[in-house]
């Protein structure tokens, strides 16, 4: 007589906790975003005009003009990039209120180029960067750093008084902002010292 087999009885058992101990399948990772060729966008913020005699690329080549020998150092009450936007507003503010004669009213470094050796220099090409990217940043943010100032200046003292600009008007004009020390790597007959302090001034009847 044929034996008829008896069904496993731990067979369900083993298929729960083997169903129990599968792991769950991770679901897919997200696709990376394409990076932002920030290269391009800058380029395309610069090219924006402020203004019929003034672009934002004309505006960062004034302050790395200005600025350009100028560099961080401790102590100073905020970065050199911070003291460059209080430039740039400056410069906006200036370009607004006397528009093609500003250079006559407040007169300022001129947009020039550096050359491509130039920018080979770690140190240039550091203020260059950093000059334009205040103007971008002066440009796109709605709010003044300096609430009305027109005139910029390097100072090679702290002295927070008034700048007497003329004889004509001997009070002078009242300081907005003062942003410094920093190093100065290029001392000469208007800023004759290694330490300067950048500051900026209201017009005269504010």
């Amino acid at each position: 007589m044929a034996i008829q087999s008896v069904p496993n009885d731990t067979s369900w058992w083993d298929r729960l906790i083997a169903g129990l101990s599968r792991k769950p399948v991770p679901p897919p990772p997200r696709p990376i975003p394409p990076k932002v060729d920030e290269t391009a966008w800058a380029k395309n913020v610069e090219r924006a005009r402020i203004s019929p005699q003034l672009t934002v690329r004309d505006l960062g080549l004034i302050i790395f003009n200005e600025t350009q020998s100028n560099s961080d150092r401790p102590g100073s009450n905020e970065a050199i990039d911070m003291a460059r936007q209080n430039f740039a507003h400056a410069v906006i503010n200036a370009d607004e209120m006397w528009g093609p004669d500003r250079q006559k009213w407040s007169s300022t470094a001129l947009p020039v180029e550096p050359s491509e050796n130039a920018l080979r220099n770690p140190a240039v090409r550091a203020a260059y960067e950093s000059s334009m990217k205040a103007a971008r940043e002066a440009y796109l943010t709605g709010t003044d750093r300096t609430n009305g100032a027109v005139y910029l200046n390097q100072r090679t003292h702290a002295g927070r008084g008034n700048r007497i600009m003329s004889e004509r008007n001997k009070k002078g004009v009242r300081l907005s902002t003062q942003s410094g020390p920093y190093n100065n790597s290029f001392p000469n007959k208007d800023t004759p010292s290694r330490t300067v302090w950048l500051n900026t001034y209201y017009p005269p009847d504010k």
